[in-house]
């Protein structure tokens, strides 16, 4: 794939509050980009990830992690009241509101360490959720080399700031798993960070908070969320790791706050009587469902998984 997708480099000033009632009193711009960004391609199949932003517009990516909780860039955070689905987003999208945004108490706005937020929805969402790398990255084999998966609401136009709204996707490698010195843009990366640089691509990847993801098992799974890169994007860009180590000591602790009461929450331990049909519920479970058996699992990737045939985004848009 040729095209990627606009990062959206919002530095926000201070970290602010660490968890945020939600409210509707303002809203995050949507880049810095200078130059024309053309994005990538347009994507029906991701379905759980989401638009995030206030009850005007998203202005953010997000991915559904567990029945109610969505997770987005820490830069993101403040003021985010809605969380929207859907292909295209519009004004007849489908939406939930969010009743707590979190953002981890690590976040460093200078250098966008821990870039990560959850959001508690007042409802269980009208999708199944994505599941999570629960391992360790590291600089080897199994994670430098192999093609991740970039998704976002990203513009189509960095100088106009215009085409915001439509799903789309890219793939290519990573170059590094932090901490390690990596050049270009971040000059060096810490132990809460990835890298890639595309120089062949005419844009980055993804878009403020959207999702990459890394087919393990079969399985695609939440691996980072977009942080930041160069302002033209068209060189390299920074990922926010969400693996074991940011598992441990934010986002579990956080879904089992949000969702005490579901049995079906992601925690890293397949419910099977969650999974009836026809979707999945426990996003720990979707390699069990990768064949043909009546339940739906949108993040079998390889192979997709024949009981999602002909599914695509109808949310609205």
């Amino acid at each position: 794939m040729r095209n990627g997708l606009l990062i959206a480099i919002l530095v926000l000033g201070g970290p602010g509050c660490a968890d945020t009632l939600a409210s509707d009193d303002g809203e995050q711009p949507l880049l810095t980009s200078r130059q024309p960004i053309v994005g990538g391609t347009a994507d029906a199949a991701h379905a759980y990830v989401v638009g995030v932003g206030n009850t005007r517009k998203a202005y953010c990516s997000g991915t559904l992690i567990s029945a109610r909780t969505v997770i987005t860039a820490g830069h993101c955070h403040g003021n985010i009241t809605r969380v929207y689905f859907g292909a295209s987003l519009g004004r007849r999208s489908t939406s939930v509101r969010v009743e707590i945004s979190r953002r981890h108490p690590g976040f460093r706005s200078a250098t966008l360490e821990n870039d990560l937020t959850l959001l508690k929805l007042e409802s269980d969402a009208p999708v199944q959720p994505a599941p999570l790398l629960r391992e360790s990255m590291v600089n080897s084999g199994q994670y430098i080399g192999p093609e991740y998966t970039f998704v976002g609401y990203g513009v189509s136009d960095g100088v106009a700031g215009t085409g915001f709204g439509t799903r789309r996707v890219a793939a290519f490698p990573i170059v590094a798993v932090g901490p390690a010195r990596v050049g270009g843009t971040p000059g060096t990366i810490d132990a809460t960070q990835f890298y890639y640089q595309v120089p062949s691509m005419n844009t980055c990847a993804g878009d403020s908070g959207g999702p990459a993801f890394l087919v393990r098992w079969g399985v695609e799974r939440h691996a980072g969320v977009t942080s930041f890169g160069d302002d033209p994007c068209t060189l390299d860009g920074v990922q926010a790791r969400t693996d074991a180590l940011q598992i441990a000591a934010f986002i579990q602790p956080t879904i089992d706050e949000f969702e005490p009461d579901n049995p079906c929450r992601a925690d890293g331990v397949c419910a099977p009587s969650c999974d009836v049909g026809p979707e999945v519920v426990d996003p720990d479970c979707a390699e069990l469902h990768c064949g043909a058996d009546g339940v739906c699992a949108l993040a079998c990737a390889l192979p997709a998984d024949p009981d999602c045939a002909g599914r695509h985004d109808g949310l609205g848009g």
